[in-house]
């Protein structure tokens, strides 16, 4: 019985680290520049152009496990990503007069993401509370 119990924990343990390798392997981002890839930066400070940060929550409908997001390398393609908007004091955004983390909606954008390319993503404010994410720029890489 006790063979038994050892197979099986050895089996699930392997079942475990596959599947986590597998989740791994399917993230568009990467944890090594030496990849082809590109670089998206989500928090420039851009108020003086009315862009805010904002973070990336899905990725092609899967969540990402991304907690620090300043910059974040990922692999060439085309993604949709669900955006959500980053702090922001909405005290600062012209026409608008409270915080805003929560109760904003979630934004889909589409990119085709270039190796060699930096992408810098933000959102913009209409004064009726909406906002939209944008590509505010696009450049070469810095390696």
């Amino acid at each position: 019985m006790k063979t038994v119990m050892r197979d099986l924990l050895g089996w699930l343990t392997g079942l475990l680290l596959a599947m986590v390798c597998a989740a791994a392997m399917a993230s568009p981002f990467l944890g090594s520049r030496s990849e082809p890839h590109a670089v998206l930066y989500l928090n420039v400070n851009q108020s003086a152009k009315q862009i805010w940060p904002v973070k990336i929550w899905a990725v092609d409908g899967e969540l990402t496990n991304r907690s620090n997001q300043g910059v974040l390398w990922i692999k060439p393609g085309v993604y949709v990503f669900k955006i959500k908007l980053g702090t922001v004091n909405l005290a600062d955004v012209p026409g608008l007069s409270r915080s805003a983390e929560f109760g904003q909606p979630d934004h889909e954008l589409k990119i085709n993401v270039k190796a060699g390319k930096a992408y810098y993503i933000g959102a913009k404010f209409k004064a009726s509370n909406q906002w939209w994410p944008v590509v505010w720029k696009t450049a070469d890489a810095k390696y």
